[in-house]
C-alpha cells in the first residue's frame, strides 16, 4: 500500500533537483517491516538524502503549540490515546472501538430497519449476509449519524421530583373570546428520508433524528453493560481515557488533562467530542483518581472506626506563636490534635524572598501554567506541527541517511542502548539527548543512527 501511494504521488508531484530533507510522520506502533517498506518507497521513488521520522502524536502537540499534551486519536482501525510530557510519550492506551465500528454499527442499523434483523447466534453475527454496500454505510456514518449529549441522572431527577411546598405557577388572564377548548399541538419528532440504492430492491428509509444517535452509541459507548464486561481492548472511549490518566504520575497528569486534544477522522462525529469530554469529567468528579472503586473501598472509607482520632489538622494560617500554644497546653478540652507542639504547614507558608530569582523574572510576563482542570485544545494536525519542527530545523526523534538504509536496510540500525557517547560532551549537546520518545534526537555524520521508539522493539 505504500509504495502504491508513492507511486501515484511521484508521478503528479514536481520536485526540483535539489535535495530536499524528507520527514515521515508515523505513528508510534508502527511495526519495523512496514516502517521496512515506507522507508524503501520513500528512498527508491522519490531520492531524499535523509528521511527524519518524527511521532504523530508529537506533532500535533506542536501543532498546538504544547510542549505536553494528551492526544485522543479517533482512527479507522482503532482509537490510540497518548500521553506526552515535554515532548516524550510517557504512556500509551489503545482500544479497538473506532471508524470501522462505526460504520459496522450503521450496516446493523440500517439492514434492522430494512427488516433483516441481527441472528441472535454469535457465529452466525459474524457471517450476517451484506444489506447494504460499504460506501452507501460509510456515506450514512459520516453525514447523518451524530452523538446525544452526556445527561446525569442528577438532571432526571430534578425534572421528575419537584418540592411540595413550592408556589404554584401564576395563570395569566385570557379574554373571554378565547376558548377554553384548545389544547396545545402535538410535539412530533423530527424525521428524515434516507434513499438507499445498493439494497434489493433500493427503497427510501424515514428515520427519526433520535434513533440515528445509536449507532454512536453502541460503537464508542455501550452504556448498557457495566465496566466489567469489556476487555481491555475493547474499552468504551471515555473508560479508556480514564484508564489512561490513572497509569500517569501527578505531576504528568495535571500538566495532561487541563491539554486534551482531539484528533482523526472519528472527531468529524456531531458531539462525540463532547460526549467523550463530559463523561471523563464526570467520572474524575464522582470517584477521584483513585483505581480501587465499588462498594467495598466505599464502605472501607466510610467506616468511623479507621479514622485516626490523633490526626493533626490543617490550619488556615501560618504556624501559630510559641505563646499562644503554651496557653492552649494548659486548657484541658483542646482536641488531641493540637497537643503535639508546633507544626508547620508547607502548603500555606510564604516562600522566601530570593533576591536573584527576582532579578531573573525582572521584566518577563511569566504566567503560571494551567493544570489540574479538564480542558479541550485544538490543534492543526500532524502535518502541520512536522511541518513546523522541519521549518525550523529541529532534529527529529531518528533520521534515516540514504546510503546507510540502502546497503544494510533496518538490521544496520542501532539501539538506542548501544550508542556510544562522545569523550567530551558540552552541555547543549547533553540536553538533546532526551531520550526515546524525545523530539530532539538525530543521527550526526559518521556516528551510528537509531530508529528511535521504532526500533526500541
Amino acid at each position: 500500500m505504500p509504495a502504491l501511494y508513492l507511486t501515484k504521488m511521484y508521478r503528479y508531484l514536481l520536485i526540483d533537483s535539489r535535495p530536499r530533507r524528507m520527514v515521515a510522520v508515523l505513528p508510534s506502533g508502527l511495526s519495523i517491516p512496514l516502517l521496512t517498506a515506507v522507508l524503501d518507497s520513500l528512498f527508491t521513488r522519490l531520492h531524499p538524502p535523509t528521511v527524519a521520522l518524527l511521532s504523530s502524536p508529537v506533532a500535533t502537540a506542536v501543532a498546538a503549540g504544547l510542549r505536553s499534551a494528551f492526544v485522543v486519536d479517533l482512527g479507522w482501525h482503532e482509537t490510540v490515546v497518548t500521553s506526552i510530557y515535554e515532548y516524550r510519550e510517557v504512556h500509551s492506551g489503545r482500544s479497538i472501538r473506532g471508524g470501522r465500528m462505526l460504520v459496522e454499527q450503521t450496516h446493523k442499523f440500517l439492514a434492522k430497519h430494512l427488516g433483516h434483523p441481527r441472528p441472535e447466534n454469535t457465529d452466525e453475527s459474524k457471517n450476517q449476509k451484506q444489506v447494504l454496500s460499504f460506501q452507501e454505510c460509510e456515506e450514512v456514518a459520516a453525514r447523518m449519524v451524530w452523538c446525544k449529549p452526556y445527561k446525569s441522572s442528577t438532571e432526571d431527577d430534578t425534572t421528575e421530583a419537584k418540592s411540595p411546598t413550592s408556589p404554584l405557577p401564576t395563570v395569566q388572564e385570557h379574554e373571554e373570546s378565547e376558548s377554553h377548548d384548545t389544547q396545545p399541538a402535538a410535539v412530533h419528532p423530527r424525521t428524515t428520508i434516507i434513499p438507499l440504492s445498493s439494497c434489493t430492491p433500493p427503497t427510501s428509509l424515514e428515520l427519526s433524528f433520535d434513533s440515528l444517535a445509536e449507532p454512536c452509541e453502541s460503537a464508542f459507548f455501550d452504556s448498557q453493560f457495566s465496566p466489567s464486561c469489556f476487555d481491555d481492548h475493547e474499552l468504551p472511549l471515555h473508560y479508556l481515557l480514564y484508564r489512561c490518566f490513572l497509569h500517569l504520575p501527578v505531576d504528568v497528569r495535571a500538566i495532561c488533562m487541563s491539554r486534551i486534544i482531539f484528533t482523526g477522522g472519528g472527531t468529524n462525529v456531531l458531539g462525540l467530542r463532547k460526549r467523550i469530554f463530559d463523561e471523563v469529567s464526570h467520572m474524575v468528579q464522582e470517584r477521584g483518581w483513585d483505581p480501587v472503586f465499588g462498594k467495598g473501598p466505599e464502605l472501607l472509607r466510610a467506616n468511623p472506626k479507621l479514622k485516626r482520632k490523633g490526626t493533626r489538622l490543617a490550619t488556615k494560617g501560618p504556624t501559630a506563636s510559641v505563646g499562644s500554644q503554651q496557653q492552649q497546653s494548659g486548657n484541658e478540652n483542646v482536641p488531641s490534635s493540637e497537643q503535639d507542639g508546633v507544626w508547620h504547614d508547607a502548603a500555606n507558608v510564604t516562600p522566601e524572598f530570593d533576591p536573584v530569582e527576582e532579578q531573573i523574572n525582572k521584566g518577563m510576563n511569566k504566567k503560571p501554567p494551567v493544570q489540574g482542570q479538564m480542558r479541550a485544545i485544538e490543534s492543526l494536525g500532524a502535518w502541520s506541527g512536522a511541518s513546523l519542527v522541519s521549518h525550523l530545523k529541529v532534529p527529529a526523534i531518528a533520521t534515516v541517511e540514504r546510503e546507510p538504509w540502502l546497503q544494510h536496510g533496518a538490521a544496520g540500525a542501532s539501539k538506542i542502548g548501544e550508542t556510544e557517547a562522545p569523550a567530551v560532551t558540552t552541555k547543549s549537546q547533553h540536553r538533546q539527548s532526551l531520550g526515546a520518545g524525545g523530539l530532539m534526537r538525530g543521527s550526526a555524520a559518521g556516528t551510528p543512527w537509531t530508529l528511535g521508539v521504532w526500533g526500541a522493539t
